[in-house]
């Protein structure tokens, strides 16, 4: 591949498409809120602009620029305006870094930072427009890489002290697997790694997205799907965190690309029809999965 095209498609990647299409993703997106709809254990909450840290309450909204911890044995599930649901795992911590919707035509922009630990999220279906041209408006992204989805549900899992992220995308239908994660570093590599159902990537420090390896093979296979995480969460647990400005989470959406690493065969296209998925349960009682 010629540099001029690996340029081209980190630029897609990172969403610097025509003003057009950003036009269309901004055109009426508002500020929204994500709402807390259950809680088990010690769950925190730190505001925007705020550094001390507060017991989080079921039915709190948090807003862009809030982060939510949960300590050890804990777990948080919030609901997002657009119907996604984002569940934190014990030992993690995330920033709502933006969050904007609009309901009349379903247009969101979604981003949220994993600082460490594990988040699952439910991703509900993207607004036609957007997913005919293959955009995803909601991703989570960590210190070293970035997960952008369409509608699935998929896991982030980022270890501070090891500088690892684990993306893995759970099945859903197997008939289908609809499900699709673009995964791609921070550190400057070209290409992205489309992760389909089943499928997990791993990045390790500078180096780019691994190609996708299934879920049963990785070292912790047994805990993917579940809000268990043991890894102790390190400094980043209660240190200032600065979000990552690439891509920027402050409007920018992102392109799927054409695939670099992942050899597995592509299913049927998806593309503007519903994904099947299940509605989520937000009500652990413990934190094993709800």
């Amino acid at each position: 591949m010629s540099l001029r095209l690996r340029a081209a498609l980190v630029m897609l990647a990172l969403g610097l498409f025509a003003p057009g299409v950003i036009g269309l993703a901004n055109a009426q997106l508002r500020a929204g809120t994500a709402e807390i709809k259950a809680l088990n254990g010690q769950v925190e909450i730190q505001r925007n602009g705020e550094s001390q840290w507060r017991p989080a309450t079921v039915g709190l909204r948090l807003a862009e620029g809030d982060n939510v911890r949960a300590h050890a044995g804990a777990s948080a599930v919030l609901d997002l305006p657009d119907g996604s649901t984002i569940f934190v795992a014990e030992n993690s911590r995330i920033v709502v870094s933006k969050l904007e919707y609009d309901p009349q035509n379903q247009s969101r922009q979604a981003f949220l930072h994993l600082v460490v630990g594990k988040v699952r999220a439910a991703v509900s279906q993207a607004a036609i427009t957007l997913v005919k041209a293959r955009q995803s408006n909601f991703a989570i992204s960590t210190p070293t890489a970035v997960a952008a989805a369409r509608g699935t549900v998929f896991e982030v899992i980022y270890d501070s002290v090891q500088n690892v992220m684990e993306v893995a995308v759970l099945v859903q239908d197997p008939q289908r697997s609809a499900g699709l994660v673009s995964c791609y570093s921070l550190a400057g590599r070209y290409a992205s790694v489309l992760v389909r159902e089943g499928l997990a990537s791993t990045v390790q420090g500078t180096s780019g997205c691994t190609p996708p390896v299934p879920i049963s093979s990785l070292p912790d296979a047994s805990l993917i799907g579940t809000l268990q995480n043991p890894r102790i969460p390190g400094a980043a647990f209660s240190q200032p965190v600065k979000v990552p400005s690439i891509p920027s989470p402050a409007g920018s959406s992102v392109v799927f690309t054409a695939d670099q690493g992942d050899t597995t065969p592509t299913p049927p296209s998806t593309i503007g029809q519903d994904t099947g998925q299940p509605q989520p349960q937000p009500t652990p009682s413990s934190p094993a999965t709800p």
